[in-house]
């Protein structure tokens, strides 16, 4: 394992300066270690819940275009401001890859930001295949298991509602793509993103050249946001190993997924316990990040 990457462990990113959390920090790392393509270099991140750089935006990209001069493009079904390059589309898993082709996006950008909270896994897997962007973050639903291979079924239609807990795909969803795909996971921003990396940027021909997915096993399993209510949202999820070995069986994809989604998405008290227990863990972890984003921010 390289170095910066094993060094991960022992850095402390603080709270992020525009990010949700310390995103923005862990991205000057990781590009303070990895040499761009492009000049400037170039991010796109999408969906983008703002039509500001800075208003309520909690962006992972802002700080790159801001104080580093990056190229950009931001992407939202509902914001639009061509001032800072923000443009409206209903993305899907077809028609991404056109997007970035309207809007010239090189094949080798330095970074690619998801979090649309639905498709995601789909969107990851299209634009994976087409684009060799040297870094891809993509929001996991950390209410999945760590062994847990889910996510919602390739329907763009299917809405999210606001705070609930079903919504997008498993971190080990997410890892199976990346993994086929030529990408290792790199790093796990709790109870947000997952980032991955393009293996040829780390691979140092030893055993390990990252960290493996079982160390993030506290960042998911977490009771976050609402319970579900109605039981007619579980056949929006199917299993993902299912689905690749069926070759895109959905009924059997579904019917694998259902057990899994019923005790993430209501009330299990079990579950809700074991979390409890686990707060103490969470607290010790952060509590330097906590304590200067609470008193301090």
């Amino acid at each position: 394992m390289l170095g910066w990457v094993k060094n991960l462990e022992n850095k402390n990113f603080g709270s992020g300066k525009f990010s949700d959390s310390y995103q923005d920090r862990l991205l000057d790392y990781v590009f303070s270690n990895i040499k761009p393509t492009n000049s400037p270099p170039y991010c796109i991140e999408f969906g983008y819940c703002s039509d500001s750089l800075i208003d309520k935006s909690l962006a992972n990209t802002t700080k790159l275009i801001l104080e580093k001069g990056w190229n950009s493009l931001l992407l939202d079904k509902g914001n639009e401001n061509s001032a800072i390059n923000l443009y409206k589309h209903l993305l899907t898993s077809k028609n991404i890859c056109n997007v970035f082709a309207k809007y010239n996006v090189p094949v080798e950008p330095e970074y690619i930001s998801i979090d649309i909270d639905s498709i995601d896994l789909w969107i990851f897997n299209s634009l994976i295949q087409n684009y060799k962007a040297k870094l891809f973050s993509v929001e996991y639903n950390c209410n999945f298991p760590i062994h847990s291979s889910i996510t919602l079924k390739n329907d763009p239609t299917i809405q999210w509602k606001k705070n609930s807990r079903a919504f997008g795909a498993s971190l080990k969803a997410l890892n199976t793509v990346a993994q086929n795909n030529g990408y290792v996971l790199l790093w796990v921003v709790e109870e947000l993103d997952a980032f991955f990396i393009r293996k040829d940027l780390i691979d140092d021909k030893s055993n390990l050249i990252s960290f493996p997915i079982e160390k993030w096993h506290y960042t998911t399993n977490i009771p976050a946001g609402s319970l579900v209510k109605d039981k007619k949202e579980l056949d929006n999820f199917i299993d993902y190993e299912v689905y690749l070995k069926t070759d895109g069986n959905i009924l059997q994809s579904m019917k694998a997924a259902r057990q899994i989604c019923e005790e993430t998405f209501f009330y299990n008290l079990s579950r809700e316990l074991k979390w409890i227990k686990r707060l103490p863990e969470k607290w010790r972890r952060n509590r330097k990040r906590l304590i200067e984003r609470f008193v301090f921010n």
